[in-house]
């Protein structure tokens, strides 16, 4: 039977199969109301064995003779019931977590089963690369998890603020200062969503090289405004677009910005004389029509660079 056929099954349909059979119900809405029942009863039945089926069927019945006669001789009755199984049946979840970040369509019955929210949890870095499982005393039951593009991602139950920070703290506990992780969260429903905004937390911090660590929204609100509006995001990257003609400058800005604009450390880092330093700047600020040791001038820069690092 399709959908369509079990949704507007009527009483007129049933007496059209089985004439003999007078009207079990004297209204529509109370032989809707039965196919109704029935439906709930098949979603319900988890038992397998079709043998059964009538005993359910009859109890739901109770004690209207009619009734009990249409569940022993309806067939159509008994595809009712049968289609509300096939609605609810649970198929294994060969990666339940990935469905759920991509979005993709699982049961109801495996859905409504989940926590109310999660903690959606994405690593990248050492942590991702030798990643064997977050310790059962620490995760507790419920943690879903798998990869996506070499990040590991975790959906863990937001339901206890204590599980949640020692699974955080043991995750940041292992990155040994390679990577970082991205945090954010969302209702069972919209993980889809939770996922795409710790995925560009990470792309942010990544493209920022933020030291390593754990982050979420807030971390970033500046950058991650810039990439939620394009207009703007273009704007910045035709500002940087210039210093691609330039290596060494391209370089020493990125460098800059790394070493969380200390001079000193970014000349070091890149193995040449602070003067050196101070000349590239100077290059940079007439290229691009920036200062980068200008307060407005690296902020500006820095938003530009990474603008043009996630597009």
């Amino acid at each position: 039977m399709t959908e369509s056929a079990a949704e507007w099954a009527s009483p007129v349909d049933v007496r059209a199969t089985y004439p003999g059979l007078r009207p079990v119900r004297d209204t529509p809405s109370e032989a809707a109301d039965f196919l109704a029942e029935v439906r709930s009863a098949g979603e319900k039945w988890a038992d397998g064995h079709h043998g059964d089926v009538v005993s359910v069927l009859l109890e739901a019945a109770g004690d209207d003779p009619e009734l009990a006669e249409l569940v022993r001789g309806s067939g159509s009755i008994i595809e009712e019931f049968l289609e509300g199984f096939r609605r609810n049946a649970v198929k294994p979840q060969k990666d339940l977590a990935a469905d759920l970040v991509a979005g993709r369509e699982v049961p109801k019955s495996v859905l409504h089963g989940l926590a109310p929210r999660y903690l959606v949890v994405i690593a990248r870095g050492s942590v991702a690369e030798q990643f064997t499982g977050v310790p059962d005393e620490i995760a507790g039951p419920g943690v879903l998890s798998t990869s996506h593009d070499g990040d590991l991602v975790l959906l863990v139950p937001d339901t206890d603020a204590g599980r949640r920070s020692r699974i955080t703290e043991h995750l940041a506990g292992r990155l040994d200062g390679n990577g970082w992780i991205a945090v954010a969260r969302r209702g069972r429903a919209k993980l889809a969503d939770g996922f795409r905004e710790a995925a560009d937390v990470l792309r942010l911090v990544a493209a920022g090289r933020r030291p390593s660590g754990m982050y979420s929204v807030p971390d970033v609100l500046v950058e991650y405004a810039v990439i939620r509006h394009q207009e703007v995001a273009q704007n910045l990257v035709d500002v940087i677009k210039p210093l691609r003609a330039h290596t060494a400058l391209w370089e020493t800005l990125a460098a800059l910005i790394a070493a969380d604009y200390n001079r000193n450390k970014a000349a070091n880092d890149l193995f040449i004389h602070r003067s050196t330093l101070d000349y590239r700047l100077q290059r940079i600020a007439s290229v691009t029509g920036c200062d980068p040791t200008s307060g407005r001038g690296v902020q500006v820069l820095t938003a530009a660079l990474i603008a043009d690092s996630v597009r």
